[in-house]
């Protein structure tokens, strides 16, 4: 039998509808949001490049090898002002050597280790009274921590030869 009477339709319950609607409005939000993140990809992109461009425009090879160039030749003066701050020099010993010398002593030969504050010395003298008071004279300064005779004889032409040891003060070369 043909049912004459209509039936009634099933409505579908209001969640359903409401959770189509938020499906469909998340997958339009979803859309636009990939869509924006590949616009501002693209806006980056074409920002990177320009900003590429212009690097590539100030700076020529040319320009590039000298700032290099430059940048060494500063490294290389940073190493010579640490080696000319470790440098010691002597001519103040020379000075001091020239102030407290005795007149009549003859420097023959003066072996100079500035690392060491140490001066050997070979030198002649007419007499023993002579090598005395340089030796004094030496004893007496400040900057000379020690003094020691390490040899002494009489020479082919009857002067006094002698060899000294001369510690000093590392400020002496300074």
């Amino acid at each position: 039998m043909i049912g004459i009477i209509p039936k009634r339709t099933k409505k579908t319950p209001e969640w359903q509808n409401i959770g189509i609607y938020v499906a469909l409005g998340l997958l339009v939000a979803l859309i636009l949001g990939y869509a924006l993140i590949f616009y501002f990809e693209s806006k980056a992109s074409t920002k990177l490049s320009e900003l590429e461009e212009k690097i590539a425009q100030v700076g020529t090879k040319e320009e590039k090898d000298t700032e290099v160039q430059i940048l060494l030749a500063g490294r290389r003066i940073d190493d010579f002002f640490g080696i000319l701050q470790q440098h010691r020099k002597s001519s103040s010993l020379f000075r001091f050597l020239e102030e407290n010398c005795h007149p009549e002593v003859q420097f023959v030969i003066m072996d100079l280790a500035p690392v060491d504050n140490l001066v050997n010395i070979s030198a002649r003298t007419p007499t023993f009274e002579t090598l005395g008071q340089q030796i004094n004279i030496l004893q007496a300064q400040d900057l000379v921590e020690s003094v020691a005779l390490n040899s002494v004889g009489v020479g082919d032409s009857g002067m006094t030869e002698f060899t000294l040891s001369l510690l000093f003060d590392p400020t002496i070369f300074q």
